[in-house]
């Protein structure tokens, strides 16, 4: 990091004249370079049409590079070896970390001088992205929540109204029981989940009044892991009961969230009960009508898992998806005016449904029809939920995506740090260690937290 540090800030220095007049209002021309991970077109071809729709709004000429896997690795080597990009795509963390080395121009000045950014976008989100009082990159999207998602045809061939779960550890599992009853499949499992991230136990662990992630003790201000204090026990334990009597799945210690969705399908079905974010409700059920599979043999909805201890729910808001400008960017003001873009109507229609004519098509009265691959690609191109903040869904939203939208009142981000990768592997490692019974959940959490505190996650 102290190498890419010196690289990029020895680059920043020589367009210090051009980063510094970031208030001032002028015509933006030229070239834009983008690194990507889920922006933009579906292949290589639509990809090139994404260009040229963002290029043709913007009045700039947009690269965009979309590595085919492993983005966390590929971004860092590449920013590493001092490759110029105007934006880079990164999360919450990255951008933590980036950001305190100096890697990330600061954009503050240039989003107060902006009437789109300071308008299109929540406060609220701006709020969320500061470092000490400063701001270093702008909006993929708007973030939604995890919540549980529900197989709702299992559940009625099970005997189940999904509405009238009872919001507990103890309804859950006679769900689970009565679904494993029901599907004589030796292969399905009624609930998969990312045990080794323990990015998705949100729902369950707020039946306990837990939250994810790093918090501060208010009584003597240090920093701990709510799910490795003893208060989680009960959850670990109801998990572990759930692996014990088959109704998890025991490859969630080793699935990654692919091959979670892809049991979840329509064409797989392999599990019932997942949790994961609420657009994916929606995806589901579109990857479904699309491959022709009818409403009434699939259909994915959502509920808020487990009621807390006062009566209310408690789900996770996932961190901002970000598009940083890198302090060695050529043109910051086209990745401004490419910032603005996306944080309007339009630039939110082309993050959501595609490229018109393409992806959908506009009638003479502004009716918007998707396409056959507009449908396939599930009106998603990097944004389900734009950050345009009076955004308007041209085609509507995906089946199910409205319904876990509902949700959204109960959700809140975890605090952003920049060793998240360790807090989750080092809960992730224990999670599945107590689990499956290799250490007594007493001794899993007692070892959980000495790690976290010696990997610096937390103080306590």
């Amino acid at each position: 990091m102290k190498r890419l540090m010196a690289i990029m800030m020895a680059m920043a220095m020589l367009l210090a004249c051009a980063v510094s007049a970031g208030a001032e209002t002028t015509e933006t021309t030229g070239t834009v370079r983008m690194l990507v991970a889920v922006t933009g077109g579906k292949d290589d071809a639509e990809m090139r049409l994404f260009e040229e729709a963002l290029g043709a709004a913007t009045n700039l000429e947009i690269i965009i590079e979309k590595p085919a896997s492993d983005y966390d690795n590929v971004l860092m080597q590449k920013l590493g070896a001092g490759e110029s990009y105007d934006l880079v795509y990164m999360n919450a963390s990255q951008y933590l970390n980036l950001a305190q080395q100096g890697a990330l121009t600061d954009l503050t000045d240039y989003i107060a001088a902006s009437d789109i950014l300071s308008n299109n976008v929540p406060q609220s989100e701006w709020d969320d992205l500061k470092i000490d009082g400063r701001i270093y990159a702008g909006f993929n999207k708007r973030e939604c929540h995890v919540l549980v998602a529900l197989n709702k045809v299992m559940l009625e061939n099970a005997g189940i109204d999904y509405t009238q779960i009872e919001p507990t550890l103890e309804g859950y599992y006679e769900v689970f029981t009565a679904l494993r009853a029901a599907n004589s499949d030796e292969d399905f499992y009624p609930f998969n989940t990312i045990i080794s991230q323990a990015w998705d136990l949100q729902p369950w662990m707020s039946s306990v009044g837990l939250k994810g992630g790093v918090v501060v003790d208010e009584s003597d201000g240090l920093t701990y892991v709510p799910y490795a204090t003893d208060a989680s026990y009960e959850v670990w334990a109801w998990l572990k009961k759930l692996y014990d009597e088959d109704l998890l799945d025991p490859a969630s210690f080793v699935d990654s969230t692919t091959d979670m969705r892809n049991k979840m399908s329509a064409a797989s079905q392999l599990t019932a009960v997942t949790v994961d974010w609420g657009a994916w409700i929606g995806l589901h059920n579109a990857n479904a009508l699309a491959g022709g599979v009818s409403e009434d043999d699939y259909a994915i909805v959502a509920m808020p898992g487990t009621m807390t201890p006062d009566g209310s729910y408690s789900l996770r808001k996932g961190s901002a998806s970000l598009f940083a400008v890198p302090v060695n960017a050529q043109n910051v003001e086209g990745a401004i005016k490419v910032l603005e873009y996306f944080a309007t109507q339009e630039g939110g229609n082309l993050l959501s449904l595609g490229i018109e004519g393409y992806d959908y098509t506009v009638d003479a009265d502004g009716n918007v029809t998707m396409t056959e691959i507009g449908l396939a690609h599930g009106k998603d191109h990097g944004a389900p939920v734009p950050i345009y903040k009076d955004f308007v869904f041209l085609a509507g939203l995906n089946p199910g995506f409205e319904e876990s939208l509902e949700y959204l009142e109960y959700a809140s981000i975890e605090t952003i740090i920049s060793n998240e990768s360790d807090y989750k592997s080092i809960v992730g490692k224990w999670a599945v260690s107590m689990i499956r019974g290799d250490v007594s959940i007493e001794e899993g959490l007692a070892s959980m937290r000495q790690e976290l505190v010696t990997m610096g996650v937390c103080e306590k």
